[in-house]
């Protein structure tokens, strides 16, 4: 008998270790697909804050069908999640997860990409302007006139809108100079390699000219159009820029086939959303003192904290993305 005080003791603490597991935050991270290789490293990096901190986490993506990430939403609602950090597949068709989350008392914030028409409660991202303004400075400083190609992301995608209208409003006295000529612009849809070789092809071949400078939106999309230029046998030097920093971008870069890219700091993002969303579910009222301003989705003025991107040419790749946030290997870029 001398026993049972110890032996209620240790029952009564597993209990009440079940009970704190059981009410522990758990959070959801969605992203829109596994092609985009940025996303795959911010959903390890939250995975990785959250737990740090104690929490829970259920990470998934979409496939790039926004049906399905609709369904895997609801799948993570019924999991229980506390907060929901989204990359949209399709940010108008997007609002339903977030109108499911409200109903259940679910926070959700979007991260990278805006959701439109919904009571979002926070929004994390890249800022656009600045990505354009550096496209344009980094392109103007190589090649200060020629003629140039505007190949923005999917036209659905706000990042897209905001990034084409700034490149458009840095490169504006360029071309009232005289001193750069745009060729051609256009959307590309789904930020796709394909799309993008398809659009640059249908220009070299209509008009017989090979641009000068690309400015493609995305690394993937100045892939596409480094392929094209290596079937019409090009042998000028045409200036193109991307984002994302991938590691095809990267090598393109360091071979001269790309003139940069746009890095987006995929730790410092992603930590910063778990944070964002943790204050959240938890009712943290110093949120309110994070936040650098708003934008506005269609339906409210969204609270938005931007994390700046930093602009990767070959003088800096060792620097930024080998040394300081040990992205790649020395190896996995040069060899």
């Amino acid at each position: 008998m001398r026993h049972l005080p110890i032996f209620i003791t240790v029952i009564v603490l597993i209990i009440f270790n079940a009970c704190q597991s059981d009410e522990a935050i758990k959070l959801g991270f969605l992203y829109s697909t596994s092609n985009t290789e940025r996303y795959v490293k911010e959903a390890g990096f939250f995975k990785e804050y959250v737990e740090n901190n104690g929490a829970q986490v259920l990470v998934e993506h979409g496939e790039g069908d926004e049906a399905i990430q609709y369904q895997k939403a609801i799948a993570m609602f019924d999991e229980g999640i506390d907060g929901l950090a989204l990359i949209a597949v399709n940010a108008n068709t997007a609002a339903a997860i977030v109108r499911e989350g409200k109903e259940r008392g679910v926070k959700v914030i979007a991260h990278n990409r805006l959701v439109t028409n919904c009571d979002l409660d926070f929004f994390v991202s890249g800022d656009n302007t600045a990505i354009g303004k550096m496209m344009v400075d980094e392109i103007i400083k190589a090649k200060p006139s020629g003629t140039a190609v505007i190949l923005g992301g999917d036209k659905y995608d706000r990042n897209a809108v905001g990034m084409g209208i700034a490149i458009n409003e840095y490169l504006k006295p360029h071309i009232q100079s005289g001193n750069i000529e745009v060729l051609y612009e256009t959307y590309i849809e789904d930020w796709s390699i394909d799309n993008a070789a398809f659009e640059l092809d249908q220009v070299i071949s209509n008009t017989g000219e090979v641009p000068d400078i690309i400015f493609a939106g995305y690394d993937g999309m100045a892939q596409g159009c480094i392929q094209v230029l290596e079937k019409h046998g090009v042998e000028k030097p045409v200036y193109i820029t991307g984002q994302d920093a991938t590691l095809e971008g990267v090598r393109n870069i360091v071979a001269g086939k790309q003139q940069m890219t746009a890095y987006h700091p995929s730790k410092e993002t992603a930590y910063k959303s778990a944070e964002v969303l943790m204050m959240l579910v938890n009712n943290d009222s110093g949120l309110k003192s994070m936040h650098s301003g708003f934008v506005n989705n269609g339906q409210k003025d969204v609270p938005n904290v931007r994390v700046s991107s930093i602009a990767i040419t070959k003088d800096n790749i060792d620097k930024v993305l080998i040394q300081e946030t040990a992205s790649y290997t020395r190896d996995e870029v040069y060899n």
